[in-house]
């Protein structure tokens, strides 16, 4: 117990000495911010986040490569992201045939509606709608039992804009109630319908717009107006109503029993959710499949985490025991720790990581496996120059005096390797595991860059998808929310752990403190 008393105390000295130095302070404080973010992390983001961060569907209704919302405070147009919830429908029997954008609405008529305010000159990037909590029971009427089967159902997503235009946005396609209740994809805008609609809307004023043009440009015309001198699409700003109605036909059944049963909730959509895909989202924008960048950031900050300290700290306590092993006895054991030392130290480590993650990607390793892998050669990999380091101290506190004078009244050479020796390397120790650190943490990104993925949200995945994105063509370094942010954080990451291994050069080597 004294003896480990006599180690905190010297840890809790060498702490005192890096603390009262700037850089010691600003290294501390950084890595302190990073810490209490991961455990925010942990709280905060879904424990399954890197399946849903690789289900491409469940991103589907955010908008695709767009900055984050606040943007907007420095002057750049900002159409907003909506997503609501409706739950109550109102459900009517149309007696008389209804026109609404050339579409005729009769018989039982269900309708959800929303608004949607276009503060500034920009475009939304589209509209979706889900159909939510569809109840898909039997219907008993005095004629028999209706199934779900034999009612038909009919969607249709309008758009009335604040000049009094209305467009039908979607396709309709009629499908029985229970293939609606199974049917998971949101109703989607249709380029080619809006298209044909604005086609005949902007002819009749006498300006001419071909399809292919009013088709490329729908969602932009939707939510505009088309400048026949200048050829410009301009942002018709104002209030929006999107309304989703569904019509219901079932043969032989009385439709104000069709309508009681709706309104009742026996059969029917329950709730619609309804999706302007705006051109800003969140605290981070999002990428090219919609993922929020703020979640994948704030998820990777515990992995990156643990991908630095585990093979640091593994890195540094193998290396130490190695070192001194051979240090202290010499002999064959120092010279089989040596050549082994040749041979690790001339092993390259980014070619072979390279090569082992390639070839578990073949095999379908992912997630979690192969990032404990790639930690694993990290460290079986990375213990050479420490274990170098660490042998020639040995040797150098081996020949002093006060050894000879431990061994000289019988003390253990346990004893002497715990009392004398490594009380004077934990202080490099030390500082070689907070510079080892930020080494493995861009060691894997560098990985995940040259296209060795384990498909886990981290920071040089982000950066690795938006170098991907910008080679295959689909923009440019403009996307600066996808890039800037997972750069600054490994580097402010690396900062934090220069600083505090500068800060500890004194206690290695106290002719460095700075008067």
């Amino acid at each position: 117990m004294a003896l480990l008393g006599e180690r905190f105390r010297e840890v809790e000295e060498i702490f005192t000495e890096v603390k009262g130095q700037l850089m010691g302070k600003i290294g501390i404080g950084l890595i302190l911010f990073f810490v209490v973010v991961s455990l925010y992390s942990l709280v905060a983001v879904p424990r399954n986040f890197p399946d849903l961060w690789n289900n491409v569907k469940y991103w589907e209704k955010y908008p695709k490569t767009v900055p984050p919302s606040w943007v907007s405070y420095f002057g750049v147009p900002v159409a907003p992201f909506v997503d609501v919830v409706l739950n109550n429908g109102t459900t009517q029997l149309y007696l008389q045939p209804k026109q609404v954008a050339g579409v005729t609405l009769f018989g039982v008529v269900q309708t959800f509606s929303f608004n949607y305010t276009l503060p500034a000159d920009a475009f939304p990037q589209g509209v979706l709608v889900y159909a939510r909590n569809v109840t898909n029971a039997t219907l008993r009427t005095p004629m028999g039992v209706v199934k779900p089967q034999d009612i038909t159902v009919i969607a249709y997503v309008f758009l009335h804009r604040p000049d009094g235009l209305v467009l039908l946005l979607n396709s309709p396609n009629p499908m029985t109630l229970a293939d609606l209740a199974t049917v998971k994809s949101p109703i989607r805008f249709s380029d080619k319908t809006v298209g044909l609609q604005l086609v005949e809307y902007y002819n009749k004023r006498g300006v001419n717009m071909t399809q292919t043009y009013a088709q490329n440009n729908a969602a932009r015309l939707a939510f505009g107006e088309y400048d026949p001198d200048t050829h410009e699409i301009k942002p018709l700003k104002g209030t929006y109503t999107i309304e989703v109605v569904f019509t219901y036909l079932a043969r032989n059944v009385d439709p104000r029993l069709l309508v009681r049963a709706i309104n009742a909730g026996t059969i029917g959509v329950q709730s619609v959710e309804g999706v302007v895909q705006g051109n800003a989202y969140g605290l981070m924008g999002t990428d090219d499949k919609g993922r929020d960048l703020y979640e994948a950031l704030l998820y990777a900050f515990p992995i990156e985490l643990l991908i630095g300290f585990v093979a640091a700290v593994l890195n540094v306590i193998i290396g130490v025991v190695v070192g001194v092993v051979s240090g202290y006895y010499g002999g064959w054991v120092d010279e089989v720790i040596q050549r082994t030392i040749d041979i690790i130290s001339n092993i390259p480590v980014l070619p072979i990581l390279v090569l082992i993650g390639a070839a578990l990607q073949r095999e379908g390793v992912s997630g979690w496996g192969m990032l404990w892998v790639i930690i694993l050669f990290l460290v079986i990999l990375g213990w050479g120059y420490l274990a170098l380091v660490v042998r020639s101290m040995t040797l150098s506190i081996k020949s002093e005096p006060y050894i000879d004078a431990a061994k000289a009244i019988g003390a253990s050479n346990a004893r002497i390797i715990l009392r004398h020796v490594l009380p004077q390397i934990i202080p490099y120790a030390m500082a070689a595991l907070v510079f080892n650190v930020p080494g493995a943490i861009l060691t894997e990104a560098g990985l995940s860059v040259l296209g060795i993925r384990h498909n886990l949200p981290t920071w040089g995945t982000v950066l690795a998808l938006a170098r991907d994105y910008i080679s295959s063509g689909g923009g440019n370094y403009n996307i600066w929310w996808w890039i800037l942010p997972p750069g600054l954080l490994m580097g402010l990451m690396s900062v934090a752990f220069v600083f505090l291994g500068l800060a500890m050069e004194t206690v290695v080597e106290p002719r460095l403190k700075r008067m």
